[in-house]
């Protein structure tokens, strides 16, 4: 009896072990904090950019965040996952990078209510967005920058990077979160 007893409670520990390291833990890419006060208005005044689509390597569209152990391997975090997905995450963080870090321009998502009203389009890929193993966060992709008059386009290739100074993938989305500002920086000076 008392082995059946000693058995019992390590099966009921062992339980709540294994249901406590199986909770998920979801993150957003940006928490909305300094969000720009008030209903964005856009200036008749100041040209249009249209941010039509952003799209993300194959590997990068789904839910669990992941790190780059080594060169050709990938490991998926299934307890540590976005709370929504980056195809609809990047887009609107790097829009309010963008509205914050310029007065010259009105920023909107490609849409049919902004068609034909802008001066640029804006158009993106992204292939890499994660911490790796050497204590990185990387972003890189290439976007394409359009007038819409001359119909003239602007090819650039994009690798931003930055140092963890911390453990845990909630540091790896303040940063990664960090590079998305990088990159509108970088769009800003194209322009």
């Amino acid at each position: 009896m008392k082995r059946l007893l000693v058995v019992w409670c390590v099966l009921v520990l062992a339980g709540c072990a294994s249901s406590s390291s199986s909770r998920l833990n979801y993150y957003l890419l940006d928490s909305g904090g300094s969000a720009l006060t008030g209903p964005e208005r856009v200036s008749e005044k100041r040209p249009l950019l249209l941010l039509g689509d952003v799209t993300l390597s194959e590997f990068l569209r789904q839910s669990s965040l992941l790190v780059q152990l080594e060169d050709h391997q990938m490991h998926y975090a299934l307890q540590h996952v976005w709370a929504e997905p980056l195809e609809e995450a990047i887009p609107k963080a790097l829009l309010k990078d963008l509205r914050q870090r310029s007065n010259d321009l009105n920023f909107e998502r490609g849409s049919t209510e902004w068609f034909g009203k802008e001066r640029y389009r804006l158009k993106i890929q992204i292939d890499q967005f994660y911490p790796d193993a050497q204590q990185q966060v990387v972003l890189s992709g290439r976007y394409w920058l359009t007038t819409a008059e001359s119909g003239e386009t602007v090819a650039r290739d994009f690798l931003f990077t930055d140092s963890l100074t911390q453990d845990g993938y909630g540091h790896a989305v303040v940063k990664m979160r960090r590079l998305v500002a990088l990159l509108a920086d970088n769009l800003l000076k194209t322009l």
